[in-house]
């Protein structure tokens, strides 16, 4: 009772529109008129046993007279979608390909030629209210939806229906899927008595049932694949390839050569600097060939880009492993340094245990780090052994505390080796200072671990946000190698790579710095 009052209202708003505003023009009619006329020989051309008139058909649309003439493919396709089974129906059995494709032409047709009759077009558009027409419009809706269902759903194992008509039915479908959206906005424009969104979503489907009419007369569009080089295309392509990186080689050694003092001071600069750092490796203990550090990742870079056989990929390789490779002693110096001092940081509360008991048993400071260089294990062991062996060597014993103490970063014990001056100078229990060191590491390494559990969340986000993108373009590189290659071998390509360098570094830091805790 409710919906036939609705309906009612529905009308009665419909019938307050003023009478001389017909709901389409003369122009829509005759479109709407000619799709419909379009889609009946779509239909015909899709029957095996189809009359001969249909192969050159007289049409006029829109006052203009023309011929339609088969398309050459018909004949043989649908005789060969007629024998094609597709679709099984409970009721009706095995359907047809091209069966199966009548079925949405012919609702379309009739969607189309309902609205033709209702408004006819020598009426100009008469003034006839579209809310009368909402129960046939839903019934051709379902009907039409259910037919492309089976359509999406209809398939064998060598076909889709996607390929029907020699590949045009993906066309087709897609074009029926925007009808179906246009006869479902119909419903919501009788609603809301707006007669021209209901004459706008009729002419829509007027035009895209012509485009799927149209799309019978043109050649499906196939991906063609970009034609392979022939073997010996690639050998030389490859050798030419290596001749120029050679011949750049070359250009460059010769630019060396023709400036041998520039040249020689560059090498001076970079052997003054690899001693430099070999000394700062062996006074932390660790023997290493710093050359190493340098050559290894410019040799791993230029490999990448020799790999990509494209010269602006490979020169723009070697000089970003070349910045790496003048930046690693630091970086791997400074980490070995942080290793190292954490190390001691663990073992100096037992050392300043050891020191507190040699002072009581009567021994010197002297006697006590002789003690704790042969009692504990290293890496402590060798620091307090280098102090000893210094002030053996006639240094002073606060001079070898304080080469240890620019050796070593540890900041408890740069305190205890603060309090050992201290002592010397002026005295003091140094038995007491030593006591409350170890309290101060006990309680250091409460607050560490508990702001290490706080941040832990923010130092895994920095990880993910360093680590992520480099992944993703690993992964992209393993599906598509060719084309990542051709893009990060361009301007463009090289320019995208630092920029997103530079923004990963600003975002790691900006997200590690927010698990910084200042005490």
């Amino acid at each position: 009772m409710r919906k036939l009052i609705a309906l009612m209202i529905l009308l009665g708003a419909f019938a307050g529109r003023p009478a001389e505003a017909g709901v389409f023009t003369q122009s829509e009619m005759e479109e709407i008129s000619c799709a419909a006329l379009k889609m009946q020989l779509f239909y015909y051309y899709l029957d095996p046993n189809r009359d001969q008139k249909v192969v050159n058909f007289p049409m006029t649309c829109k006052g203009v007279k023309s011929t339609y003439a088969m398309p050459k493919w018909v004949e043989p396709g649908v005789v060969e979608m007629a024998g094609r089974k597709v679709w099984r129906d409970p009721v009706e059995g095995e359907i047809s390909e091209a069966t199966l494709w009548q079925t949405p032409v012919s609702i379309i047709y009739e969607y189309l030629d309902l609205t033709r009759k209702t408004f006819p077009p020598e009426a100009g558009g008469a003034n006839i209210q579209p809310g009368l027409l909402v129960k046939e419009y839903a019934d051709i809706r379902i009907r039409f939806q259910m037919s492309m269902d089976r359509l999406y759903r209809a398939r064998t194992r060598e076909v889709v229906m996607g390929d029907s008509m020699e590949g045009r039915g993906r066309t087709m479908m897609s074009q029926f899927v925007l009808i179906l959206k246009e006869m479902e906005s119909i419903a919501d424009a009788i609603s809301s008595t707006n007669q021209r969104r209901y004459a706008d979503a009729v002419l829509a489907s007027a035009m895209l049932s012509q485009d799927s009419f149209r799309a019978l007369f043109r050649a499906p569009r196939r991906y063609e694949a970009p034609p392979r080089e022939s073997g010996s295309a690639k050998v030389v392509n490859t050798a030419l390839t290596m001749m120029g990186i050679i011949l750049m080689f070359l250009a460059v050694q010769a630019f060396f050569a023709m400036n041998d003092e520039k040249t020689n001071a560059m090498m001076g600069d970079y052997s003054r600097k690899v001693e430099t750092f070999t000394e700062a490796f062996s006074r932390q203990f660790i023997n290493i060939n710093v050359k190493y550090l340098v050559l290894g990742p410019v040799a791993l870079f230029s490999l990448l880009g020799l790999l990509t056989m494209n010269l602006p990929a490979f020169f723009f390789l070697s000089a970003l492993g070349l910045a790496i490779g003048m930046r690693t002693p630091q970086f791997v110096l400074t980490a070995m340094k942080q290793a190292r001092g954490k190390k001691i940081d663990t073992q100096l509360m037992d050392a300043l245990i050891l020191l507190a008991n040699c002072l009581r048993s009567g021994l010197d400071i002297v006697q006590g780090f002789e003690m704790v260089s042969k009692d504990l294990m290293p890496p402590i062991s060798d620091e307090f052994a280098l102090v000893i062996k210094n002030y053996q060597l006639g240094m002073t014993f606060e001079k070898a505390l304080g080469v240890m103490e620019d050796r070593v970063e540890s900041k408890m014990l740069a305190y205890m080796i603060r309090a050992i001056v201290l002592q010397r100078q002026m005295g003091g229990n140094l038995t007491k200072v030593f006591e409350r060191i170890v309290v101060d590491i006990r309680e250091e390494s409460k607050l560490e671990e508990k702001t290490k559990a706080m941040t832990a969340q923010q130092k895994i986000q920095s990880i993910v946000v360093g680590i992520m993108p480099w992944v993703m373009v690993g992964v992209m590189f393993m599906f598509q190698p060719a084309v990542m290659i051709k893009f990060y071998s361009t301007p463009i390509g090289m320019a995208t790579a630092c920029f997103c360098v530079i923004w990963v570094a600003i975002g790691m830091k900006v997200v590690a710095s927010l698990g910084n805790i200042r005490v």
